[in-house]
């Protein structure tokens, strides 16, 4: 994937997650029931529909309960070597809070969340984030915004309020990201609390950003015309990604976002920590088209239902013939 791919990758995750937001919102209004299964599957089908170049697998079968993973992104290629990012999808409920971050982990006495982290190695750039899907009407917690306060305050690499931030609106928070130690410090933090205290929304997303700023923050200047430049301020984009992680990862919540937006070239970055021998499920699937996946072996088995393989692809040398 060249870096233009990776630019529209990016705006099409924003683009995703406002769509995700209007029909969560729309389903509320309805009384019906939008699912995080149904969210996720059509939101990688958007992406792969969206975006040329990104492979987007599914395995018929469960395995989130071993992972405590709807999904795994791999991001990289043999020669720099590769990222994996794997999520674990919560939708808000009608009294807005994340109840089902209360799932049982795969461990007795565990919850999900420690199984994801339990799963994930941020020294082998393997990185455990939650994705958190909204949606509901203006005017739910203040009036004339989408905005669940203090979030507004999050977004923005400049520090400035939501209406002047040039950013992000509300809605991109359709899919907002946060990583799992986090969720699990907020979580544990209020175990004696009762359940509506200790999962109301407005707590994780005080630490959470759209879910595109895991891919890059934006970049921390004073004004902005347009959100992903087409020159990116790292030139690397496996770097940009593999620091952005880290940060938000390492330093946790809104501080790490901002970190990763105004000092990214200033984060230590271990390439060497990457994976370059990829499992053998992903391997396969990238020899195959992307699709159902059905494994052939044990060894086949993907971590999660859903995978998605985001490779780096250097330009073509041209040959004498060409020049």
């Amino acid at each position: 994937m060249a870096i233009e791919r990776f630019r529209d990758l990016c705006l099409a995750i924003d683009a995703a997650a406002m769509s995700n937001w209007k029909k969560i919102e729309h389903a509320r209004r309805m009384g019906l029931k939008y699912d995080e299964t149904t969210s996720t599957q059509e939101l990688l089908l958007t992406l792969q529909t969206e975006v040329s170049g990104l492979l987007t697998y599914q395995y018929t079968q469960q395995q989130e309960t071993r992972s405590g993973a709807d999904w795994e992104w791999w991001l990289g290629s043999d020669e720099v070597g590769w990222i994996c990012l794997r999520i674990q999808a919560k939708r808000v409920y009608e009294d807005y809070r994340y109840q089902m971050l209360s799932h049982h982990g795969a461990e007795e006495g565990t919850f999900q969340y420690d199984t994801l982290i339990n799963g994930c190695d941020p020294d082998q750039a393997r990185y455990g984030f939650h994705v958190f899907y909204n949606g509901w009407p203006e005017g739910t917690f203040e009036e004339g915004t989408h905005w669940a306060p203090p979030a507004e305050w999050n977004a923005c690499p400049n520090r400035k309020s939501y209406k002047e931030c040039g950013h992000v609106e509300p809605r991109h928070y359709g899919c907002a990201i946060i990583s799992a130690a986090e969720v699990k410090r907020l979580s544990d933090g209020d175990m004696g609390k009762s359940v509506a205290e200790r999962f109301r929304i407005q707590k994780y997303l005080s630490a959470a950003v759209p879910w595109s700023y895991a891919l890059g923050f934006p970049p921390y200047t004073k004004d902005v015309e347009e959100r992903w430049p087409r020159r990116l301020d790292r030139g690397d984009w496996v770097d940009r990604v593999h620091g952005t992680l880290e940060v938000l990862t390492r330093r946790g919540g809104v501080r790490g976002a901002r970190d990763a937006s105004s000092h990214l070239g200033e984060i230590p970055i271990e390439r060497e920590q990457r994976t370059f021998e990829l499992p053998t499920y992903v391997e396969v699937m990238r020899s195959r088209t992307p699709g159902l996946f059905v494994p052939a072996s044990e060894d086949e088995v993907p971590a999660a239902p859903q995978t998605v393989i985001v490779e780096q692809k250097w330009p073509r040398k041209r040959t004498l013939k060409q020049l």
